[in-house]
């Protein structure tokens, strides 16, 4: 049931943002985080809150504050009603305090009303939010975060709450745009969004592999979208989780298979990405290079005897040789904002082959 014209705009909307912390606890008006987001302007609140957070954790909460993300409202209300969205709901409003059921219904009405024309962000949200203060428990929302954030060994992303409502939330948006050309990946390509056309829709998640990839292509097909063209930038988080050979084989095999049920005529690969050196040496953050080369190594086999295209050169300008260059990362393993530029412009080389 769509219920976006039965919910008014919120008489009272967030004025204060509580963090909690055991118990201590710091309020903010949502007032000074438009200022921060807009002007870069620290309040006295704001600059005391900052001083207990990081230089990278400073960048990461005005990124989320201010990044706008276009959603469709009308697919957002459907997919939260749908039972993988009401668990996602509920799990949230455990980080947030208060009644559970009441949280639940202003978190749903805050995501929501918080989709501008220009698009959903953080600071929109919190402008929605239907209560004068919502109040965030941070050790609560860490166990959120670590539980819904992919790990190795296996890729268990298919029994996530959030992961299946936004594969719903694909499903619908992706049947109403009608693209040309589907993108599958993980991570490093969910950050390009929507930035590749409105005739290509970016399916990728963060935390996929061929695992989940399978899934989502199950999924996908049982809805019926449709893709003409299909590229597949899958491959890294199989070198990072524990999967055989054979068992990756298989799943790529089976995703090639699906995408063909979804009518894509022209499929084209994209290799798995290197992560840099130090990266590669901690099996926390990224899989050995050895393992990236041999999962690489599958890839084109399966193209082959597949008989569709790996394309190495969309990625190629990212790296030296055999290690992501360590201007365009973040954290050695993910683009920062010149290596996401650099792969969307090669990636779209890539896509101008599918016709």
């Amino acid at each position: 049931m769509v219920i976006v014209g039965c919910i008014a705009t919120p008489a009272q909307p967030a004025e204060l943002l509580a963090v909690r912390l055991g118990p201590f606890e710091r309020s903010l008006p949502v007032a000074d985080l438009r200022q921060y987001v807009e002007n870069q302007q620290e309040s006295g609140k704001l600059k005391g809150f900052l001083r207990f957070v990081s230089e990278a954790d400073r960048r990461s909460l005005q990124q989320a504050l201010q990044t706008k993300i276009p959603l469709d409202r009308v697919a957002i209300d459907r997919v939260l009603n749908q039972p993988a969205g009401i668990q996602l709901l509920s799990q949230v409003a455990l980080a947030v305090q208060g009644d559970n059921l009441a949280e639940v219904q202003a978190l749903r009405s805050a995501v929501i009303l918080g989709i501008k024309p220009e698009g959903f962000s953080g600071l929109s949200f919190l402008e929605a939010y239907p209560l004068q203060r919502l109040t965030v428990n941070l050790p609560e929302t860490f166990q959120i975060i670590n539980k819904f954030s992919p790990k190795p060994p296996t890729d268990t992303l298919s029994s996530n709450p959030f992961w299946q409502t936004w594969v719903d939330y694909q499903a619908i948006t992706s049947q109403k745009q009608h693209p040309k050309t589907c993108l599958f990946g993980d991570s490093i390509s969910a950050a390009l969004g929507n930035s590749l056309g409105e005739k290509t829709y970016n399916f990728a998640i963060g935390g996929m592999s061929s695992v989940s990839l399978v899934n989502q292509l199950n999924y996908l097909a049982a809805h019926s979208v449709t893709c003409p063209g299909v590229v597949i930038a899958i491959g890294t988080n199989d070198a990072w989780y524990t999967i055989q050979d054979d068992e990756f084989v298989q799943n790529l095999r089976m995703a090639l298979s699906l995408t063909r049920q979804l009518g894509a005529n022209q499929i084209v690969l994209i290799p798995a990405f290197y992560s840099t050196l130090a990266a590669s040496k901690n099996p926390g953050l990224a899989g050995s290079i050895a393992r990236v080369e041999r999962i690489n190594h599958l890839i084109a086999k399966v193209a082959d005897e597949e008989g569709v295209s790996v394309d190495a050169a969309a990625i190629q300008p990212l790296f030296d040789g055999q290690t992501l260059k360590q201007a365009l990362t973040i954290d050695g393993v993910h683009l920062n904002h010149d290596g996401i530029m650099l792969y969307r412009q090669s990636l779209l080389k890539s896509l101008n082959q599918v016709p």
